[in-house]
């Protein structure tokens, strides 16, 4: 008795791993699922009454029952609850609304669109070659104004869930000016400037990006756009600088020279306030704390632009080489961390 029992743990064992390789080896399926459905607005069509996939096919144009199949995958990773055959939403469905206050259906649909999903079928020849599987994706998507469109929509929506940690987790209040370099449409700098009422913004990032720019009217007096290009400058003068999410896409010796020019602007009291998710070091891959959303990041920079996520010793020797030292890690309620840097003289 005693012997059959152990036979079943050890077999339970041997099956356990290669059922774990088949997992993750098809987990693309799911992630796929989730762009169609982003794409086909399904979550927008579904109101408060459970509904039937054909119902909800017959709206968005799509064969009930193979809708049917795909929302009962999502809805098994908990996106829309399952109930007598008909679906109904949950917290995570509602957030695929276009309508909902933190709705990251752009998102979704951002990184389903074919440049994403083509490049990472490249995988494979961007690790033989170091590579990216993009020439300049910042190019091709000012090549593609529509899917420039859905990455500006997709931003927004990231936005909205990655900013207030960031905001929660520092005291904005002790700068007078502050720049947020390669800011983007200034999601990041708006919602600082609202936290802080004395501080003053300046948003920085090429021509092009910023006549696309809309400003916060509320706050507009306090925030002005430059057109620029923070390889080489020149860059505003502030006492603390914003860079979120840009050194991730840049190589070190790239990164080396934005951190340098903004060096060069900045006075010496300056502080540098980088944002991007800080990978886990090797004390934390000791104490078994390597799994981090970070180290999918990371991968997704080396297909599209030929950047990467860092550790804490890579961010010390960017900023030893730039006329910056690490001054602390700031941790936030997300996977993004603040990493600050004081002006070296």
């Amino acid at each position: 008795m005693e012997l059959s029992s152990d036979r079943t743990v050890a077999k339970t064992g041997e099956t356990e791993s290669p059922m774990k390789l088949i997992e993750i080896s098809a987990g693309y399926w799911l992630p796929r699922a989730l762009h169609v459905v982003a794409d086909l607005q399904v979550a927008d069509v579904l109101d408060d009454e459970p509904r039937s996939a054909a119902f909800l096919a017959d709206k968005v144009g799509a064969d009930a029952d193979s809708l049917d199949r795909l929302l009962r995958l999502v809805a098994s990773h908990g996106v829309f609850d399952r109930r007598d055959d008909k679906y109904v939403h949950n917290v995570l469905s509602r957030a695929l609304r276009a309508d909902h206050p933190q709705s990251m259906r752009a998102y979704v649909q951002l990184v389903g669109l074919p440049v994403f999903w083509q490049s990472w079928g490249a995988l494979e020849q961007v690790v033989r070659t170091g590579k990216p599987a993009v020439d300049d994706i910042f190019g091709y998507f000012k090549a593609h104004p529509q899917e420039l469109e859905t990455f500006d929509a997709g931003m927004r929506s990231k936005a909205q869930s990655a900013i207030p940690p960031v905001v929660a987790a520092y005291d904005f209040s002790v700068f007078r000016a502050i720049a947020d370099i390669g800011g983007g449409q200034g999601h990041l700098v708006e919602a600082i400037l609202r936290s802080s009422e004395q501080t003053r913004g300046i948003l920085f990032d090429q021509p092009h990006v910023i006549e696309r720019v809309k400003l916060d009217e509320s706050i507009a007096h306090r925030l002005s756009a430059q057109g620029g290009d923070f390889f080489r400058g020149p860059l505003p003068r502030c006492d603390g600088y914003l860079l979120m999410e840009v050194l991730h896409d840049w190589t070190d010796a790239h990164s080396t020279q934005i951190l340098q020019q903004i060096r060069q602007a900045a006075p010496d009291s300056a502080k540098l306030l980088v944002i991007e998710t800080v990978l886990p070091d090797e004390n934390a891959w000791a104490n078994g704390k390597g799994n981090h959303f970070g180290n999918h990041i990371d991968i997704n920079m080396m297909v599209l632009t030929g950047g990467r996520e860092r550790t804490p010793a890579e961010f010390e020797r960017l900023f030893s080489a730039s006329g910056w030292s690490l001054s602390r890690l700031i941790p936030t309620y997300s996977p993004y961390s603040i990493v600050e840097a004081t002006a070296r003289s």
